[in-house]
């Protein structure tokens, strides 16, 4: 289900209670969290995060870094498509994108419980924990 759209959302939460489950015990996010700012901006980030930390115990995020937004763009201009409408108008950028998507998660109410190492591909694996309110 796509956790962006209300149709999405409501559809987990279904599923959820069909299976008398509060929460799921965790949510993987792998190698989607650039492509939801990219095309939903720093308030779909937000909303990507805030969603799945009520919806699950854990989330197990491996946010790809700056470069690889830049490599996008470029790949985008190359094959002479339009580029990101949002890219020039996100806020989280640069070396502010993986403390920004940090800050979102601690006031979601969730901590870093540990980080996995890095990927192939460079990238963290970050397992976050949301904290009983």
């Amino acid at each position: 289900a796509d956790v962006m759209s209300e149709k999405g959302s409501q559809e987990i939460q279904g599923f959820l209670n069909a299976n008398g489950v509060e929460k799921f015990d965790v949510v993987f996010l792998f190698s989607v969290t650039m492509w939801i700012h990219l095309h939903h901006g720093d308030s779909g980030l937000e909303n990507l995060i805030k969603t799945c930390s009520k919806l699950s115990k854990y989330i197990l995020m491996e946010p790809q870094p700056w470069k690889h937004y830049q490599t996008a763009a470029r790949r985008m201009r190359k094959l002479g498509l339009e580029e990101f409408p949002l890219l020039n108008e996100l806020k989280l950028r640069g070396e502010h994108l993986e403390p920004g998507l940090l800050e979102i998660a601690r006031n979601e109410g969730m901590t870093v419980e540990t980080q996995f190492g890095v990927t192939k591909w460079k990238r963290k694996l970050l397992l976050l924990k949301s904290n009983p309110t």
